[in-house]
């Protein structure tokens, strides 16, 4: 709207009377009250305690730079390449997430209801049990006489690992975690170098200078390890080092980021290499994501099949071997 022409408390009013959600419109309606009575679009966006650190200050620097449009534009296709991506995850994972919590439930059922009928019926089998079947059959036992400890137990883990990775003073476990944790650590870190370069790019187009938007970017990025070598490279740019300096040898940043990088820095193009850097970054993030999910899909049904062939031989066998003595 503002592209068109449009002032900024026009566009503001046409959208808040376009949008459906009240909650949203009265979020619209308040900045352009606010604004009215005197703020700036940052401080009435402050006000409303709904907007990212990220957003308030990229808008704020494009006010100040007199670059408000294209801020807000680069700002819309980074929120619109963030959706997209959360909405692919979560389509893609669907299928197995639904095996995973279905066998789970047909798993707990079959344990605590349909083995338990069997016991009576083994009892009386003289012979010995297979091995698949006592080994079936004391699971069975354990998982009914401690259904309560081993349901006590899952909801306490859950909630360790919950708190364990929401506490602040668990950050730098946490992040040591994520950084070394076997197949995740590569999404991990290419999740956050890809949130650098785009983070990075829209605070330097929106006119902040290299150390601000490093300060604000060490804000912004929750992993402790990349927070502690944003802060520790914005103090060393302090002191008259270039960013290419910084991130020579570092083993938070792949060869290929420092090149662009160096690239950036060589040709007076930081904003365009980060931006360049933040794309590719992106949709290395979604390939793997997809490749993980694909190997996932037939390893979940491999491991389905699996299960269902070792109860039905648990089951069958001694069935089969009272039939013979019958």
């Amino acid at each position: 709207m503002l592209k068109s022409g449009l002032n900024l408390n026009r566009s503001l009013m046409i959208i808040s009377k376009q949008t459906r959600d009240e909650s949203e419109a009265d979020i619209y309606n308040e900045i352009l009250k606010n604004i009215e009575s005197g703020l700036s679009l940052a401080e009435a966006l402050k006000e409303e305690l709904v907007f990212t650190d990220l957003f308030t200050a990229v808008v704020q620097a494009g006010e100040e730079s007199g670059s408000l449009v294209p801020v807000l534009a680069s700002l819309e296709n980074y929120y619109s390449s963030r959706d997209d991506l959360k909405k692919e995850i979560k389509q893609a994972s669907f299928y197995p997430l639904t095996v995973i919590i279905t066998v789970f439930l047909a798993a707990a059922f079959i344990f605590r209801f349909i083995l338990p009928v069997f016991v009576d019926l083994f009892a009386e089998f003289s012979g010995e049990l297979p091995l698949i079947t006592r080994i079936f059959l004391k699971i069975s036992s354990i998982f009914n006489n401690y259904f309560l400890l081993i349901l006590i137990f899952l909801i306490f883990l859950v909630m360790t690992l919950v708190i364990l990775f929401k506490s602040k003073k668990r950050r730098a476990l946490k992040s040591q975690i994520l950084l070394k944790l076997p197949l995740f650590s590569s999404l991990y870190q290419d999740l956050i170098l890809t949130q650098i370069a785009i983070y990075l790019s829209l605070l330097l187009k929106s006119g902040l200078k290299l150390i601000s938007a490093l300060e604000l970017l060490k804000n912004i990025i929750t992993d402790y390890h990349y927070q502690k070598f944003i802060q520790n490279t914005a103090l060393n740019i302090s002191k008259g080092a270039s960013l290419t300096d910084c991130f020579s040898d570092s083993k938070y940043i792949p060869d290929l980021f420092y090149y662009l990088i160096m690239t950036g820095e060589e040709t007076a193009q930081m904003e365009t290499m980060l931006e360049r850097a933040g794309d590719y970054y992106y949709q290395k993030l979604k390939e793997e994501i997809a490749r993980m999910l694909q190997y996932l899909e037939p390893f979940l049904i491999t491991l389905t099949a699996i299960f269902v062939a070792l109860l039905a031989a648990a089951v069958m066998m001694p069935m089969f071997q009272i039939y013979l003595i019958i």
